[in-house]
């Protein structure tokens, strides 16, 4: 039974991890980090039980806190959902499969110097969620719209596109992502976006597409970047468009998502890209009198100024 409590919690953060070792070697650990999103994304969905996302957020910025001021060095983005039903969602960002590797090392080793932690991660999926999935993707350089200019630590919302392709029609689903990037161009849009291909934790084949937005006033630039395609040579492109979505698109769903710094705990490295917002996420100690009782602070959205 102690065993089965210790590995509760990588059921949080990395249970992907092994199905990396399994995968073809894919990239060279001296190569120098490409810019842009990172290759590896692991996306872990917590569906919420009704009524807990206000204990589920006081008990996550509690263990938040814990890993903040011992430095453990494991490293998450926390959003929650803005459409849909409620859930949570983990990004754990890698460069390398050797990075992940270190990272469930550092996780066990904390583990097992702060044993507090796997009672309180049980306790956080067992009383709050009622169901959990985990996506790994790998970036797919091919496709996606200026994704190089993405900076994950800028982001405040998330759009988060999952589709299903019809299998043996990959080759499809990436000329419409072809063609949606040269036309996204063509119009001037601002949004970027990048895709991963689904490697573990959904049927496949399947993709992500990542748009992360500074406020939820990029949204209006997806509208008009549409209305745009709609005018665009009579409306042909995006006729285009459509056509290839039908013969590639199996389902999909698009959901928007909001972070929560509190309940982050991110790396100096990424915190830099915005001090000021990730200061709560990256904090050495948490402030006199804090613990585990201490309530999250409501959650924002757009850029928020953070309270000291």
């Amino acid at each position: 039974m102690k065993s089965k409590s210790y590995f509760a919690p990588l059921t949080i953060f990395f249970p992907m991890l092994a199905f990396v070792f399994t995968m073809p070697a894919q990239e060279n650990s001296a190569e120098v980090a490409k810019p842009g999103p990172p290759k590896f994304l692991s996306m872990v969905h917590q569906e919420l039980k009704p009524g807990k996302i206000g204990a589920y957020d006081e008990l996550e910025t509690s263990i938040a806190r814990i890993y903040n001021r011992e430095g453990i060095p494991v490293f998450w983005v926390e959003l929650e959902s803005m459409t849909g039903p409620p859930e949570v969602l983990y990004l754990n960002l890698f460069d390398s499969s050797e990075e992940m590797a270190k990272a469930m090392d550092s996780l066990n080793a904390g583990l097992v110097a702060h044993p507090e932690l796997v009672q309180m991660q049980d306790r956080l999926l067992q009383d709050n969620t009622s169901n959990g999935t985990t996506v790994l993707g790998i970036r797919r350089d091919d496709m996606g719209y200026r994704a190089n200019t993405i900076d994950f630590s800028k982001m405040r919302v998330l759009r988060l596109s999952t589709v299903f392709a019809h299998p043996g029609y990959e080759r499809a689903f990436m000329e419409t992502e072809w063609s949606l990037s040269e036309a996204s161009e063509k119009v001037h849009a601002r949004s970027a976006w990048a895709v991963y291909e689904v490697a573990g934790g959904l049927p496949q084949p399947a993709f992500v597409i990542v748009t992360p937005m500074q406020s939820l006033r990029e949204i209006d630039d997806i509208f008009e970047t549409d209305q745009s395609l709609k005018r665009t040579d009579g409306g042909a492109v995006q006729q285009h468009l459509q056509e290839l979505a039908r013969v590639a698109y199996g389902t999909s769903d698009t959901r928007l998502f909001s972070v929560g710094q509190r309940m982050s705990h991110v790396s100096k490295r990424f915190a830099a890209g915005d001090p000021d917002f990730w200061a709560p996420a990256a904090i050495s100690a948490p402030p006199a009198g804090a613990g585990k009782n201490d309530k999250a602070p409501p959650r924002t959205t757009g850029t928020p100024t953070p309270k000291p």
